[in-house]
């Protein structure tokens, strides 16, 4: 495939999938330019400018998805700090200082399974079940027993409610699979447990956002790393 990729690549300059793939990556893990000039002229890579042309192009990209997906309202946003270590190649006493920096990052995931901007308009909802909120009323004792209104049963007359036939079909799961070895002969009767409720399953996709020169760590810090994010995806005033 590589043979092939250069051989494409020197016949036509813009057959280069590879070449580009390859650049970016190293790109991303701080080669040196030197080995990038220098795969570059064995026909590997694409040039330092087409490198960071491409970044700069699916920066761009991304950063019109996020606002695109901010007007939605229907986004949510997760950060987490990582530390990057900038060494430099030859480092001096009188010119030492500390090259770690502490970053933030951001995923913004679209919400799916046809959540609507009226689904979250629950704010109040939670501040009256809110602890911190003075004026709320001192909360019912919460039994185990509350879980088995969930689902209730259907008045159709079946011999066993569903949280007994989950218990039967449990145990027999177990007997089958973990069981002396005369129980797996009856592996092909034990059917499969009917949905009550079935959440479908769906392939969410993931938009990175801009890292942050900001350390959430402190009140202050998350304060700013919300704000930058909204601001990414142009929610702010």
């Amino acid at each position: 495939v590589v043979i092939l990729s250069i051989l494409v690549h020197n016949t036509n300059q813009k057959a280069n999938c590879l070449q580009c793939m390859l650049g970016i990556f190293l790109q991303s893990v701080h080669t040196p330019q030197k080995v990038v000039e220098t795969l570059m002229h064995m026909g590997l890579l694409i040039s330092v400018t087409s490198i960071n042309s491409a970044i700069l192009s699916l920066s761009k990209e991304s950063n019109q998805t996020i606002k695109s997906l901010g007007c939605t309202m229907l986004v949510a946003y997760v950060y987490n700090n990582f530390n990057i270590d900038l060494k430099t190649s030859d480092q001096q006493v009188e010119k030492s200082n500390n090259t770690l920096k502490h970053l933030t990052s951001g995923l913004l995931f679209p919400l799916q399974h046809g959540t609507s901007p009226n689904d979250l308009h629950c704010s109040h909802f939670l501040w009256e079940q809110s602890v911190h909120n003075i004026y709320m009323p001192e909360p019912a004792e919460e039994m185990y027993r509350d879980l088995l209104e969930l689902h209730p049963e259907s008045q159709g007359g079946a011999s066993m409610s569903c949280q007994l036939w989950y218990n039967a079909w449990k145990i027999l799961s177990d007997l089958v699979e973990h069981g002396p070895g005369y129980f797996p002969s009856f592996k092909d009767l034990l059917r499969e447990l009917e949905f009550v409720e079935a959440i479908p399953v769906v392939k969410m996709p993931i938009i990175a956002a801009c890292a942050m020169e900001f350390v959430n760590s402190t009140v202050s810090g998350d304060i700013q790393v919300i704000t930058g994010l909204l601001a990414q995806a142009r929610i702010h005033d």
